[in-house]
């Protein structure tokens, strides 16, 4: 639990984005159960974590709003059960990341027009909870001190290409921020090819997107009415809705982007406040291994494991037969229900291509 004990803005919300896929994580993370609700890393899930992080953030869970698919109810009732019963909007389909915040952000602001929401995606891992809340505060002056969208940078620690970046200018000073640094953002960039990741790297005015934000209520829906008009109406209409059947038509209206394309790439008013914590969206069984200690060899494991000769892999089969490496570097091998995944790690981002060959081979029952 982090040690920042300064009073909490009783306007303060937190949006809690919890209706991906996580297909790059496969076969763990399947249609049924994805990566957020899978306790990949400890004792909780993912979304159990995120949980934890946003209640450092507000007065409590009243504030808490989480946005999902209706698909997956269920699951989200039963993790978090302090969740009011109003604070969880059930995507009547995937719509991407923009329809999501249009939605919860038009329900904020019917609630509280002097709302300031953090936005966090569901499946991020952040242990340093201190720092986060730091940070988190100090985005949030950034976000009352002006009508700015405000979004994390995380210090490369080596040239990623999973990930896009953010570039940024001239530095900010912002009452109420402390040490940490705010910057205007310049661009987003998308993701790179390993050159250009290189060159970000070494300029050092570049730092991986994270896909968290803060900003005022009123700031993003005057950038949705500027840059995506249809979900700022569409967003509007779900409120007024009184039946399911006319909710899900006015989010079907709503573009099916991302919030980074659909606005933050397009907004002039974004800044960036850089991330004094560690941070992985764990988005691949790469990514897993940067975060989990392995043994002397390199390897992590999950399960019951035998190695000779063998380096720099990852085994997950918590509740298989023994798994035996011998020789091998650089794999990953995973164990869930019917699959058996047996990948090199450095391809693991490719893992999507997998399952568009089950898909195309009529196996989606393994998806």
């Amino acid at each position: 639990m982090a040690n920042n004990q300064e009073p909490v803005d009783p306007h303060a919300f937190v949006v809690i984005m919890a209706g991906g896929g996580g297909t790059r994580f496969w076969p763990l993370s399947r249609r049924a159960q994805p990566k957020q609700f899978l306790a990949i890393t400890g004792g909780k899930t993912l979304l159990q974590e995120t949980w934890d992080r946003a209640l450092l953030l507000v007065e409590g869970p009243e504030n808490i709003v989480v946005v999902t698919s209706a698909d997956y109810e269920e699951l989200t009732r039963n993790q978090l059960t302090d969740l009011p019963t109003d604070n969880l909007l059930l995507e009547p389909q995937a719509r991407n990341t923009a329809p999501c915040v249009a939605w919860a952000s038009a329900w904020l602001e019917a609630r509280d027009a002097a709302a300031v929401a953090f936005v966090l995606p569901a499946d991020h891992l952040i242990r340093d909870l201190d720092a986060f809340v730091t940070a988190a505060r100090a985005a949030a002056a950034t976000a009352r001190a002006e009508p700015v969208l405000v979004t994390f940078g995380v210090p490369p620690r080596y040239p990623e290409t999973g990930y896009g970046y953010v570039e940024v200018g001239e530095t900010v000073e912002v009452d109420g921020a402390g040490d940490v640094p705010v910057s205007r953002v310049v661009r987003f960039r998308e993701k790179p090819n390993q050159e250009t990741a290189e060159e970000y790297v070494a300029a050092g005015r570049f730092f991986w997107n994270s896909g968290m934000f803060v900003w005022a209520t009123r700031s993003i829906l005057d950038a949705f009415a500027l840059h995506l008009p249809e979900a700022a109406d569409a967003a509007q209409r779900m409120l007024v809705a009184d039946a399911d059947e006319e909710r899900a038509a006015a989010y079907a209206a709503m573009p099916a982007t991302s919030i980074d394309f659909g606005i933050m790439e397009r907004a002039a008013n974004v800044a960036c406040v850089r991330a004094p914590f560690d941070w992985s969206d764990v988005g691949s069984w790469a990514a897993l291994c940067e975060v989990t200690p392995g043994d002397d060899d390199g390897n992590v494991t999950w399960g019951n494991v035998v190695a000779i000769d063998a380096r720099d892999n990852l085994v997950h089969a918590p509740e298989q037969e023994i798994v035996a490496l011998l020789g091998v570097e650089g794999l990953a091998v995973v164990r869930s229900g019917d699959v058996l995944l047996i990948a090199a790690l450095d391809r693991s981002q490719d893992i999507r291509d997998l399952r568009e060959r089950l898909m195309e081979m009529g196996l989606d029952e393994h998806l």
